[in-house]
């Protein structure tokens, strides 16, 4: 009986990086956000995505609460609030926000007594009203459901001991046409209940927090929304725009990728990892699902999986897809899976369309060691020549595809090669960061500060060098998201053939099941002498995610 491979599957390495963001000023850490889909392999991000409120919140403090400090906008009081007392409300400005609240003028200007506070009033009866923005330049992807679970965990601390503090969503009206998460807080310890409402738009979340004595909860609860509904952005420029998120600096390289690496030789440690590579077989498949297959590498023979020839003497579009994590291949490619983390690229082929599955050196019992985004890169090329010489797929219609880890190594194979009609990155990393990220995996086989290792393993720095339409998509809570949006932007400069999407109603998994589907379509669909696959955002807002 065959013995089924597990693989120990931790934190997801750099193709969901982790580190604070950079804060203002002089000490600034050259380092990236952490991001909200560590697990890579099914077997264990399915468990990651159970413990998702508790496990997705701790991630978020740490990294919008560096976040805010890049913000660095004039918070000071304005003086101005300091005149003679006037009937009615007075508009307050918000600085640094580009937005504006009415208020009475018995409302006195406070310091900020929160960093990421920008406008703090002090009403009579103990009344408190606070304003607070973050540009989203400052911010990985996040929704509004995301940014309040931050604010109220990490920025308004709230303190649910004993029952106290609890909270529920409230209806609101929009702002300005915009959608308003409102939420109130039960009593807290000491006796002080909250209405919190949060909007946003195309660059920056804004948040308003107003604070009362419980006691007068329900006398003030006209005062209360008069107040909150008094709030507006001023700034036209904050919906200016596609919205932008935070990135790491990157700088790009004259060269393409294949020059760059034709003049360097990697050097990494020899063999396979202790962990995650457990040298094992790759399973045999069901009949009628895939042929276990043995590809010509660069290192040796490599295993794989492949559609078997459906015998209508037709020849069929493939997909070459990479797996996410490091290991190998193994049941999940023909096992049942949630949708909500469906990697198994099943839809395709469940549209008629061939697929093939690869596993690169060092992964199962494959010859070769390691490398990490080096070697690995060849073996899936190699895997694309092999589905190539296929006498039931049409050589003119190959795709390459893969997801986290294997999302990595399509942008990287995109730039070595235009052997492929189009390619799809599903929340690959465009920047090889955070090397702690893959102990799980055994570690980094290279040495990590040798600048020229690290480079030559990230695809944007090289970005013109991606010759076909090539794609990157991401769900929400991943800080790559900002750096492929990098890269488009580079790339509809030069004229080349690259665009990223987000779809935040979406994460790193969820994304999949319905995107690939979506994916299956449109290759279907391409069947003209050259590729015509596009996608607008509407599709990607359309995808419907597993709840």
């Amino acid at each position: 009986m065959e013995k089924r491979r597990m693989h120990h599957r931790g934190a997801a390495p750099d193709a969901v990086g982790g580190e604070p963001t950079p804060r203002a000023g002089e000490n600034a850490q050259k380092s990236t956000p952490p991001d909200l889909t560590r697990d890579e392999r099914p077997e264990h991000a399915e468990r990651a995505r159970a413990n998702a409120p508790a496990a997705r919140s701790p991630r978020l403090r740490s990294w919008i609460a560096a976040a805010i400090l890049l913000a660095g906008c004039d918070r000071t009081p304005d003086a101005s609030h300091a005149a003679a007392p006037r009937q009615g409300p007075v508009s307050r400005a918000v600085p640094g926000c580009g937005a504006a609240i009415d208020a009475p003028d018995a409302f006195r200007t406070e310091a900020p007594e929160r960093q990421q506070e920008h406008l703090r009033l002090l009403g009579p009866d103990g009344v408190t009203l606070s304003v607070s923005c973050l540009p989203k330049r400052s911010s990985g992807p996040m929704t509004l459901v995301e940014l309040a679970q931050w604010v109220l965990s990490d920025v308004v601390k709230l303190d649910r001991a004993n029952g106290a503090g609890r909270t529920r969503r409230t209806d609101e009206p929009p702002i300005d046409g915009r959608p308003v998460l409102a939420l109130e807080t039960d009593p807290d310890a000491g006796g002080r209940r909250s209405t919190l409402l949060f909007t946003e738009r195309a660059q920056v979340f804004y948040w308003v927090e107003h604070t009362s004595p419980a006691s007068s909860w329900d006398k003030g609860a006209e005062e209360r929304r008069t107040l909150l509904r008094s709030f507006r952005v001023t700034d036209p420029g904050a919906d200016r725009g596609p919205t932008r998120w935070w990135h790491p600096e990157v700088k790009e390289d004259p060269r393409t990728l294949a020059e760059a690496r034709a003049a360097f030789r990697t050097k990494v440690r020899k063999g396979r990892p202790e962990k995650a590579f457990d040298g094992l077989p790759a399973p045999t498949p069901p009949r009628g699902t895939f042929e276990k297959v043995h590809v010509k590498g660069p290192v040796g023979r490599l295993t794989a999986y492949i559609t078997p020839d459906p015998k209508d003497s037709r020849r069929h579009p493939a997909v070459v897809w990479a797996h996410g994590g490091f290991g190998g291949i193994d049941r999940w490619f023909w096992e049942a899976a949630p949708r909500s983390n469906d990697q198994s690229a099943r839809a395709f082929r469940e549209a008629g369309i061939v697929l093939a599955a690869g596993s690169w050196r060092a992964e199962n019992d494959n010859p070769g060691d390691y490398e990490l985004y080096y070697g690995e890169v060849d073996d899936l090329l190699a895997l694309r020549d092999h589905v190539a010489k296929r006498s039931y797929v049409d050589p003119d219609r190959i795709y390459l595809a893969g997801h986290s880890s294997g999302g990595t190594l399509v942008l990287l194979a995109a730039e070595r090669s235009d052997g492929f009609r189009a390619a799809f990155s599903i929340g690959g990393s465009p920047l090889f960061r955070d090397p702690a990220s893959y102990d799980p995996y055994g570690g980094v086989p290279f040495d990590p500060t040798n600048a020229a290792e690290v480079l030559l393993r990230s695809a944007a720095p090289f970005v013109r060098s991606i010759r076909r339409p090539t794609f990157y998509f991401e769900g929400s809570g991943s800080s790559h998201v900002g750096l492929a949006q990098w890269m488009a932007d580079r790339a509809a400069q030069a004229g080349v053939p690259f665009q990223a999407f987000t779809a935040m109603q979406a994460d790193h998994f969820s994304i999949l099941a319905p995107l690939t589907e979506l994916l299956a379509k449109k290759i279907v669909a391409d069947t003209g002498a050259a590729a015509n696959i596009g996608f607008t955002q509407e599709e990607i807002d359309g995808l419907r995610v597993a709840e």
